[in-house]
């Protein structure tokens, strides 16, 4: 099979194409002002690639045998939450309960220590 070649067909004394091109200048062109299109596009842009990034992070975190659903919760507060909406927290208690009331005591050997 024969490759066709396309054939351009100029006016005749028409040399344009043949004179060598300007040489590209050294300094870049100026670069124009962004303006809040191309800012909408590029947040929306990086969040895409953000999500994607997250999406993936989590499939090979699921993947590991050791990974449980409750890792992804956010962690519990480490101190009970208080309001002072109602006025302040008064607490009492009673001077004859000292906290060991529930526990026995272990005594010790009655022969003493030898």
């Amino acid at each position: 099979m024969a490759a066709r070649m396309a054939v351009v067909h100029r006016p005749s004394g028409e040399a344009s194409f043949l004179r060598a091109k300007k040489a590209p200048s050294l300094e870049p062109a100026p670069l124009k002002a962004m303006t809040e299109k191309d800012f909408d596009f590029i947040n929306r842009m990086d969040s895409d690639v953000e999500g994607r990034r997250r999406t993936a992070f989590m499939e090979q975190l699921k993947k590991d045998p050791r990974f449980r659903p409750e890792m992804l919760e956010p962690a519990k507060s480490k101190f009970q939450t208080v309001t002072l909406v109602g006025g302040p927290i008064v607490k009492t208690h009673k001077s004859t309960k000292n906290g060991y009331e529930g526990q026995k005591h272990k005594w010790g050997p009655l022969g003493g220590w030898y």
